[in-house]
């Protein structure tokens, strides 16, 4: 998007729907028990924020799927419609696992559906989608660092570094590639997002960067074992 005022107001607006506003934060002593009730409003709020990140990549994906012959980055639109479902699917993951705990705290999942987090004046582009999913990813990287670090229970805490991490390797991902730092392999170019499935699925290849509840994560040496790098 166009550098200046405008896009840094959109950018706070983003991350204040996002409901990851330290405000939002419930504040304690540091992680001791498993889990505790006092943290239900933090994991609700971290909750919201994912239902609206759902809501924003839909429609984004939206935007690809009507992008105008004329758009310059056209030929990337299948992988970056790939990318965007893989994300978006980690991001129900997340989701779920969040509504999980809250429900298993005696806290009930009354958050709603979430809202695409979208600027009044958004101009739809793809440029303009990966720059709109890149400020989503960032404001969520900083919201559950400063949810993991104000957690009471140990195991809402590392849940909330699971996801995180996670968060934090998709706005990489984004960012590289919509600052143009990265460039797509030459074979996904033109293709339908379909076709590019897999290959997306190896940007991120887990929900989770750790293990949580049996859902796997980079620490599971049967899924993504450590390169040999004694050969």
């Amino acid at each position: 998007m166009t550098e200046g005022l405008s896009s840094r107001r959109a950018a706070l607006r983003a991350v204040a729907g996002l409901g990851l506003t330290a405000g939002l934060l419930t504040h304690g002593s540091p992680a001791h028990a498993r889990f505790a009730p006092t943290d239900v409003d933090a994991l609700k709020s971290l909750l919201i924020a994912e239902r609206n990140a759902l809501k924003t990549y839909q429609a984004g994906l939206a935007v690809l799927d009507t992008a105008a012959s004329t758009d310059p980055l056209l030929r990337f639109r299948g992988i970056i419609t790939a990318i965007a479902r893989h994300f978006m699917a980690q991001h129900a993951d997340h989701a779920a696992k969040l509504s999980q705990f809250i429900t298993r705290q005696g806290g009930a999942d009354d958050v709603g559906d979430g809202e695409a987090q979208v600027p009044a004046d958004f101009v739809p582009s793809i440029q303009n989608v990966l720059d709109l999913a890149t400020n989503a990813e960032k404001a969520a990287a900083i919201g559950y660092t400063d949810a993991q670090k104000n957690l009471n229970a140990a195991d809402n805490a590392d849940l909330a570094a699971a996801i995180g991490a996670v968060e934090a390797q998709h706005f990489v991902v984004l960012h590289l590639a919509a600052r143009g730092f990265v460039t797509p392999a030459a074979s996904t170019l033109n293709q339908p997002a379909d076709a590019l499935a897999s290959m997306a699925a190896q940007f991120v290849p887990t929900s989770f960067a750790l293990t949580v509840d049996g859902a796997p994560g980079l620490d599971d040496e049967t899924l993504l074992p450590f390169y040999d790098v004694t050969k």
